[in-house]
């Protein structure tokens, strides 16, 4: 018998993500009340014990992390969230091969695609090696981000061009430079696009999975936050997700998916979600790029000043065919991602990648 309980009242719109707060000290508490809350929405709801037990477990554990990371016990900080990792094992909802990953919607057989990007004019041309992760020479540039560290940097894609544009401030069109990506798709991702949005990949509230869906949820709550106060070099937002990526680095996993935090609500993430793959260097760059492909960038500014004829291509992208509706924006002016530009580059970029399905996978260096 399924789990039916999630629909019971349990979602409530205090648990819509992301998180929004002002203040980087209000992190620690304003998290605990949202632990708190949907540990009051379970009850309401009729929890089955498992459940309630799962929600206390994980958010002492995850709040305890926290604590000890603010006390400068980084180690045993981190070994928390490595024992919470560890402990939802290889549940093919947690942790899968990403084309067959729950974290990216559609048919699993169909083309994932993937893309990323890079700020400069467009007299700069950015090649597919300029576009894959920084090299190890140039490690000492990497910064503290969600899931990377200063020293040990990742690779961040996202399902379309929009989410890559969200992700790098919304820069002027001008500076905003594509690149379409391919994975072989053997590479094993850990699954953090969870939301209370969604139960349909729950399997008609197949037990175990709802109880793998609720500690991937209670551990993505802590990664959904965006402090808004500025000029700070700390980010308690990023304790958490710091510690997730070399707890799956640990457990030798190759990356994390994720909604995008800088979308309005997460409704609106589904062409928004980010995969960030983990950087293992050999020498100066990581096996990651011998299992990928990635054409050379193309200027944004530049494709909108093609004629229609060369702009509007058809190309079946994975992002769009999942039986969802795909909107960006916001409650109040939400548009269909569809009827974007956006949506139109995508569909370019991969139209007009030569010999794609041709060349060899991995970057020439």
């Amino acid at each position: 018998m399924g789990l039916t309980w999630l629909n019971n009242g349990f979602i409530c719109k205090e648990l819509y993500a992301p998180f929004k707060i002002d203040k980087d000290k209000d992190y620690r508490a304003d998290l605990e009340k949202k632990y708190n809350i949907v540990m009051e929405q379970a009850k309401k709801a009729n929890a089955d014990d498992e459940s309630l037990k799962i929600i206390d477990i994980f958010s002492k554990k995850i709040l305890e992390s926290l604590d000890l990371y603010y006390k400068a016990d980084i180690a045993e900080s981190n070994n928390i969230i490595f024992e919470l990792v560890n402990e939802i094992g290889d549940n093919p909802f947690a942790v899968n091969s990403v084309n067959y990953s729950d974290a990216f919607p559609g048919n699993k057989n169909d083309e994932l695609q993937f893309f990323r990007s890079r700020l400069g004019p467009p007299n700069k041309e950015f090649t597919a090696k300029d576009m894959i992760h920084l090299p190890n020479s140039l490690r000492a540039k990497s910064g503290n981000y969600r899931f990377s560290i200063p020293g040990n940097p990742s690779m961040y894609l996202a399902n379309s061009s929009y989410g890559c544009w969200i992700e790098t401030g919304c820069p002027a069109e001008i500076d905003f430079n594509v690149s379409p990506i391919l994975l072989e798709g053997n590479q094993k991702i850990f699954n953090l696009a969870v939301s209370i949005r969604d139960f349909s990949c729950l399997n008609e509230f197949e037990k175990d999975r709802v109880h793998c869906w609720l500690k991937l949820y209670l551990l993505a709550i802590a990664t959904c936050y965006i402090i808004k106060e500025e000029n700070r070099t700390f980010k308690s937002e990023y304790i958490i997700s710091q510690s997730l990526m070399m707890a799956c680095k640990k457990m030798r996993y190759d990356g994390i998916a994720y909604y995008s935090r800088r979308v309005d609500n997460e409704v609106f993430a589904l062409c928004a979600i980010n995969l960030v793959l983990f950087v293992d260097y050999i020498g100066e760059y990581s096996d990651m790029i011998k299992h990928l492909k990635i054409d050379d960038a193309f200027n944004y500014s530049l494709y909108k000043q093609l004629n229609n004829s060369l702009k509007y291509r058809d190309y079946e992208l994975r992002s769009i065919h999942t039986g969802y509706v795909t909107n960006i924006g916001n409650f109040e002016r939400q548009y269909s991602y569809r009827e974007t530009d956006f949506y139109n580059f995508d569909k370019f970029l991969f139209t007009t990648w030569k010999d794609k399905d041709k060349i060899p996978w991995g970057v020439k260096i």
